[in-house]
């Protein structure tokens, strides 16, 4: 754990509970005295068997040995499954998402002898079928190899089978994938879906406060703004994810001024983007804040115009500010009217797009059936 960010021990939902350690005979001494107090006032039992704790893969076998003597509990090798996600070490690999394929895969199975026509299917594959990941995307991003599997999962379902073979596919699924008056059906492309959720976790990440935001703000951005930071290797997969999103979700946010914590520099309070976009003066590129560049809910004009881009400077001093402290400042999501993020806005800038057409807007119609 970082030593400036949250020092997180445990976490727990409902009855199942990770433990963080350091591993040495006086961290598991307490946890196990801790273990103990809770079964003397519950009355419940801790049940060893199915108890386990895993380990760093170049962890001593000392300590592996330590840990299975002080607890009575056996190792076991990542991943592991918490909260219906797969936790792991490293990159995603396909097999660690095999229970997922196995859900969506007992889906179809139990749908193939039903008579189903294509309108059929295309409601099943759009609230059912494209349902089942939406947990797991919440959360962590599968490897592109997982999400061309459930895709095919979904086309073969939806152009059927005959005597155990595949039927044509009349059409690719990249075309099926449009709103109905773009040509398509409205099934959604997986990584499109994938990918918003991705702009999800960065809109998170800046915009509320939240554990874990805290620790990857304490593990990466101690003393820099997250915007100017770069991956580097050896960070997780999922800040590399966050990184590679980051620039275009910043396109899509302005901050609301409150108190003024936002940073002058790296955050879009102006309406214009990031104002190092307007300098090459990389000196000036700290992460002061705009209440920084106040005094007595004035600008310091000085400041302003020593600093500040000078194609700016007269909409920065224009620019009324009332300080209202207590009350922090906040993301605005443009794309929304009510400045709430929303998956589906997310997903609406990432999908290709065709031109719309009246043939396709009258093509399905609710009291046509589409078969």
């Amino acid at each position: 754990m970082e030593r400036r960010g949250p020092q997180i021990n445990h976490l727990s939902f409902a009855d199942d509970i990770i433990i963080f350690t350091l591993g040495s005979k006086h961290s598991l001494k307490l946890i196990m005295q801790t273990l103990a107090a809770y079964k003397r006032v519950s009355g419940q039992l801790i049940n060893k068997a199915k108890s386990h704790f895993l380990l760093h893969p170049n962890a001593f076998r000392t300590t592996s040995d330590r840990i299975r003597k002080s607890t009575g509990f056996h190792q076991k090798q990542a991943p592991i499954t918490y909260l219906g996600c797969p936790l792991f070490i490293g990159r995603p690999k396909l097999i660690y998402f095999s229970e997922l394929i196995n859900k969506i895969v007992n889906r179809v199975t139990g749908w193939q002898s039903r008579m189903l026509s294509y309108g059929g299917k295309a409601t099943l594959i759009k609230h059912v079928l494209q349902s089942l990941p939406i947990h797991i995307l919440s959360a962590i991003s599968p490897p592109s190899s997982t999400i061309k599997q459930i895709q095919d999962i979904m086309a073969d379902f939806f152009w059927g089978w005959r005597n155990d073979r595949k039927k044509y596919h009349w059409s690719s699924w990249r075309n099926l994938s449009f709103p109905y008056d773009e040509g398509g059906i409205e099934v959604r492309l997986m990584k499109d879906v994938c990918q918003a959720f991705q702009f999800k976790h960065w809109w998170t990440f800046r915009s509320k406060q939240t554990l874990w935001g805290d620790f990857l703000r304490a593990k990466y951005c101690q003393r820099s703004n997250p915007i100017s930071k770069k991956w580097d290797t050896g960070e997780s997969q999922a800040w590399k994810l966050m990184m590679r999103n980051k620039h275009t979700v910043e396109n899509h946010i302005q901050w609301k001024i409150r108190d003024g914590s936002s940073s002058f520099w790296w955050d879009n309070w102006l309406g214009v983007g990031p104002l190092t976009h307007y300098t090459t003066d990389s000196n000036t590129f700290n992460n002061k804040r705009i209440s920084n560049f106040m005094q007595d809910e004035q600008w310091k004009m000085r400041k302003v115009l020593q600093l500040a881009p000078q194609q700016h400077v007269y909409r920065i001093l224009s620019m009324q500010i009332l300080l209202q402290h207590g009350q922090k400042d906040h993301a605005v999501w443009k794309l929304n009217t009510n400045g709430y993020f929303s998956v589906s806005s997310a997903w609406n800038i990432i999908r290709e797009t065709r031109s719309k057409t009246k043939i396709n807007a009258n093509t399905w119609q609710k009291y046509i059936p589409f078969k």
